[in-house]
């Protein structure tokens, strides 16, 4: 489950780790302050609830920092994070330096919504060869989504359900697909379709999708790429990417239908699909941004998606 904590304020991002270190840790925390650096420190003294583990828990005194961005796509492979001489994880180590010299730090934990990479296991390397602290971690993305998932009740008190994306999917086969369709198939014009099925109109009803969204966008996108997409699925030479479409569309159905309650129409549907995809990797896939809804306008045409009764 995705929660999209690049939504949260600063402010809320800091008391959503206070609350998630008060678990792992202990109810000991100390309130965070903001420090010149704009960064947010917590502190606590004692023996780790749970972490890294209940049978070898850390011990002793906890500096605590919290680094929120607003950029979903931001990961700790980012220069800004790690590599620049002013990046998040290089300033931070004359601020441990200096804690360790006072003898105020044994353990030192870095939590940021970015998404964890290799990357952030070279930067723990780094915090701990410059300051010889041997408890040190990075606590991404990754790690909070998990975290997040088994307390549901942190969910609520922070109303990430509401920025939660409605459903995943294994999104790789049709997005590998869509790039092998877009990057082979020739320059075409537009296609007459005419629509003789009585049913897509029965279908449509059922799955709330309003006449005008059908007639002038999903339509339009039939005529242009229904034809092509039918013929590349069939195309012999075509059959391992025949596999991905058939079962990354067997998927769909069964993850719709359960979370079909989050959506008020099916338009909604095509917009969530369409958005999840392009969101994965947006500057690699841009130029597939008219093709990927009409992959999914073809699903819903060829009752692949959607309720038909």
């Amino acid at each position: 489950m995705d929660y999209h904590l690049e939504n949260l304020s600063e402010d809320d991002f800091e008391k959503l780790v206070n609350v998630i270190c008060q678990k792992i840790l202990g109810t000991g925390i100390v309130s965070f302050s903001k420090g010149r650096d704009g960064g947010r420190d917590g502190r606590f003294f004692g023996t780790a609830n749970s972490f890294p583990s209940n049978l070898s828990p850390w011990k002793g005194k906890f500096i605590i920092q919290s680094k929120h961005t607003s950029d979903y796509q931001a990961s700790c492979s980012d220069n800004t994070f790690f590599e620049n001489k002013t990046s998040v994880v290089k300033l931070e180590i004359e601020k441990i330096k200096n804690l360790k010299i006072k003898n105020e730090i044994d353990n030192y934990l870095l939590f940021t919504n970015r998404k964890e990479t290799e990357t952030r296991e070279n930067a723990v390397k780094y915090i701990k060869s410059e300051t010889g602290l041997e408890n040190v971690d990075i606590i991404g993305k990754d790690t909070i989504q998990s975290w997040l998932s088994q307390n549901i009740i942190i969910v609520k008190q922070f109303r990430l359900d509401k920025f939660a994306t409605p459903f995943d999917f294994y999104e790789n086969d049709i997005k590998d697909l869509i790039q092998i369709f877009h990057e082979n198939t020739p320059k075409f014009t537009n296609i007459s379709l005419v629509v003789d099925r009585p049913a897509i109109e029965e279908k449509n009803k059922i799955n709330n999708l309003d006449s005008s969204y059908f007639e002038n966008i999903l339509i339009e996108d039939l005529n242009k790429y229904h034809q092509k997409i039918l013929e590349f699925l069939t195309d012999p030479k075509n059959e391992v990417f025949a596999g991905f479409y058939e079962e990354t569309s067997i998927e769909l159905k069964r993850v719709i239908e359960i979370n079909i309650d989050k959506f008020e129409n099916f338009k909604h549907v095509f917009d969530f699909l369409t958005r999840y995809i392009l969101d994965k990797e947006p500057e690699r896939l841009k130029k597939y941004r008219n093709i990927i809804p009409a992959f999914f306008h073809f699903m819903y045409y060829q009752c692949d998606i959607g309720r038909e009764k």
